[in-house]
């Protein structure tokens, strides 16, 4: 291309990022407003000390390898940015949490939801050629249950999902650049690591490509990497169990964890995605085409994270940590709706 034609590309992704980053502040402003950490996002007091001063030291793993995202928060704090405003969050003043550094980890996050959107607008816009439905896309990551009550508080998935969508679009057009997201991953999010190689496995079963091969080696050894440096350098007693076999199988064999509960709170997180389930289940009940190997991923995705959930005793996060995948669930819910509306022979996205 041009280099008129990338400026071009450019000022039309940035106009899009502006716009959807207008359109969240008004969550942006709810949660910085009335968002109390400690009911929501209790895990902010881990990520305190790495917002504050990049102390990984004295965190707690895994949260201490959170590294990526809350350097830029600290970035971010250093230049002082506060909105002094009467908050929920002035409680926790008295005890000496520093009311910027909560400010401050709500904007990053803010403008982390504003990229996701712009990312998903460029996904869909690439593969199913519909503006519309690009814009449409985006918008439905910024209404999503779980980002207002995940991303937009004062915690590391905002970036996380930022991530996971950048590596989900380069993944799509079997970019290079995919290899240095996965190890970059290793120090913002490991579920990451562990989903890619899965969709890898399966699209290789698919298509015999080698792509997917070296996708899946990459994510693979990034993920041990991952679990070597958590063992070792980033080792905290804490949570330790989660990287000692004997202790996650009898985790997940002796589970004494309320089923109704986690049930009821998986399901409230997923609305995105039960709403792909239900349009998938009326084309299945109407004999109409899908793509099943996307669903067949989804699956295995689900059943994965289910079971990680037990062995590693992550309570009621299952729906928050399947959130991190919402790119993914939206570009292929798009292409089932764009399915919907136009003619058979036309349904290129179908069976991929």
């Amino acid at each position: 291309m041009s280099i008129e034609t990338n400026l071009n590309f450019i000022k039309t992704r940035l106009i899009v990022f502006v716009v959807y980053f207008l359109l969240s502040f008004p969550s942006f402003y709810f949660v910085y407003k009335f968002g109390d950490p400690t009911i929501v996002a209790h895990d902010f007091f881990q990520y305190y000390r790495l917002y504050n001063n990049w102390d990984w030291a004295d965190v707690n793993a895994p949260f201490n390898m959170r590294l990526i995202s809350t350097f830029f928060v600290f970035l971010f704090n250093k230049l002082g940015l506060v909105y002094n405003t009467e908050t929920v969050f002035d409680k926790y003043v008295a005890y000496g949490f520093d009311k910027g550094v909560y400010f401050n980890a709500i904007l990053f996050n803010c403008l982390c939801v504003a990229a996701t959107s712009t990312v998903i607008f460029q996904t869909i816009k690439k593969h199913l050629k519909d503006n519309l439905l690009a814009i449409a896309s985006g918008m439905i990551y910024l209404l999503g249950f779980g980002t207002l009550f995940f991303e937009l508080m004062p915690c590391t998935d905002a970036f996380s999902i930022l991530l996971f969508a950048t590596v989900w679009y380069a993944y799509l057009i079997k970019s290079q650049w995919i290899y240095l997201l996965l190890i970059a991953a290793i120090f913002q999010r490991e579920y990451i690591l562990m989903v890619m190689p899965l969709i890898a496995l399966v699209d290789y079963f698919k298509t015999r490509d080698t792509y997917f091969v070296i996708v899946l080696l990459t994510g693979t050894i990034s993920f041990l990497c991952f679990f070597w440096l958590r063992s070792t350098l980033f080792y905290t007693p804490a949570l330790s169990f989660q990287t000692q076999p004997k202790a996650l199988f009898y985790a997940l064999t002796h589970s004494t964890f309320p089923i109704v509960p986690f049930i009821k709170q998986t399901l409230m997180t997923l609305n995105i995605f039960i709403l792909y389930l239900f349009i998938i289940f009326y084309k299945w009940k109407n004999n109409m085409k899908f793509n099943s190997g996307a669903f067949v991923k989804f699956m295995l995705l689900f059943v994965q994270l289910i079971v990680v959930s037990f062995a590693a005793v992550l309570g009621n996060n299952a729906g928050r940590y399947f959130y991190i995948l919402i790119p993914f669930v939206i570009f292929e819910l798009a292409g089932e709706a764009q399915s919907l509306l136009i003619k058979p022979e036309s349904q290129s996205h179908l069976d991929n």
